[in-house]
């Protein structure tokens, strides 16, 4: 039987741009349930997104995403 290759804990961004927000959650190695999420709110007409930007820190990410993507940080969670 195979092995099973080892998922390392990774961060998910989060994009609300509707309301110009975005949110930072893990780290995780699964992120199904987050996807389901971002794919309910799609469905009912927002502009939700969700992406792993592969950088390893929190503050990294808040700050690349801020700088690249214009939106705001929130600890709130958007879906």
């Amino acid at each position: 039987m195979p092995r099973q290759r080892k998922i390392e804990p990774f961060y998910l961004v989060i994009t609300d741009r509707d309301k110009r927000i975005f949110n930072v959650v893990g780290p995780m190695t699964d992120d199904t349930s987050w996807n389901d999420r971002v794919c309910a709110a799609q469905d009912s007409g927002r502009q939700v997104n969700c992406h792993n930007p592969n950088l390893y820190s929190k503050e990294s990410i808040i700050t690349s995403v801020e700088n690249h993507l214009g939106l705001k940080y929130t600890e709130t969670l958007i879906v």
